[in-house]
């Protein structure tokens, strides 16, 4: 599996981008629940309004329209529900001005900004951040993918180039992937590192293939907004009902990917089906 574009050569007429977490891998709830939203109650002292926080974070991360946002906007879209209730995080001012603003939310521009402000709320984010780095790092061998995911990514395979295209770290996918023998079944690894999701189909699409010929397969509506910003296809994988998703995805959308007949009308049907799977 090539790393970003390094050793990647097309193959196919077509494509299949893939998301990972909460698609192929069984991770975002225990992601979520158990790392992202404790240790930016403990890392930002907001012991007393744990109860609060969790309901939040649960809602924009696991059930609602905002599923598979980047965990940043994540903090964001917290803090701003606390102000609404009174409560100030201080420095959550700096925390939005650069999730905002920046080019790209991640790591390396994290550091950037706080080279470059000092901020002291930016610091306790890069904190939070690499905790969760590290306890996502010690959880990694309980993950698993869901049930038949390697199965369809054989078949995928069969007929198509497969790029993984991720919000999540690169070296955690591809040891994940590695793990449960997925690997092979892709062709390349595009994770946050490398920067949005539509920006990585559109690298992708650079390597010549037709965007008629591809498709992009995600549980959140960024990943629905990443394929329509690049003109590709799109197929959810509904929360709640990922075997049934990946049965449709092999049975039905795959087919009409590849004999022509991804209709506008059949696109829709599949949108509001996610948007319903995430109370939207």
């Amino acid at each position: 599996m090539a790393s970003v574009l390094t050793d990647f050569v097309k193959r196919r007429e077509f494509l299949v981008c893939l998301d990972s977490d909460g698609c192929v891998m069984d991770t975002v709830r225990i992601k979520h629940t158990t790392v992202f939203c404790p240790e930016l109650i403990r890392v930002f002292s907001l012991d007393d309004q744990a109860d609060f926080v969790t309901a939040a974070w649960e809602e924009i991360n696991l059930s609602g329209i905002t599923r598979g946002i980047s965990r940043f906007e994540s903090v964001v879209q917290v803090f701003d529900r606390l102000k609404n209730r009174g409560i100030e995080v201080p420095g959550a001012e700096d925390i939005a001005a650069w999730v905002y603003t920046a080019t790209e939310r991640r790591t390396g521009s994290l550091q950037q900004e706080l080279v470059r402000t000092g901020s002291v709320a930016l610091r306790k984010l890069q904190e939070w951040n690499n905790a969760c780095n590290r306890r996502i790092r010690v959880l990694e061998p309980t993950f698993e993918p869901f049930p038949g995911v390697e199965a369809s990514l054989r078949q995928l395979h069969a007929v198509a180039d497969v790029a993984v295209v991720s919000a999540a770290n690169e070296s955690a996918i591809e040891s994940e992937w590695t793990r449960y023998g997925l690997a092979r079944h892709a062709d390349v690894i595009f994770g946050q590192e490398v920067g949005s999701k539509a920006n990585s189909i559109a690298v992708m699409l650079a390597c010549g293939y037709e965007s008629r010929k591809v498709m992009m397969v995600g549980d959140a509506m960024g990943d629905a907004q990443a394929a329509a910003a690049n003109g590709v296809a799109f197929v959810p994988i509904l929360p709640g009902r990922e075997a049934e998703s990946w049965r449709r995805l092999q049975e039905e959308a795959l087919p009409k990917l590849l004999h022509g007949t991804f209709s506008p009308e059949y696109q829709n049907q599949l949108l509001a089906a996610l948007r319903s799977a995430l109370h939207g």
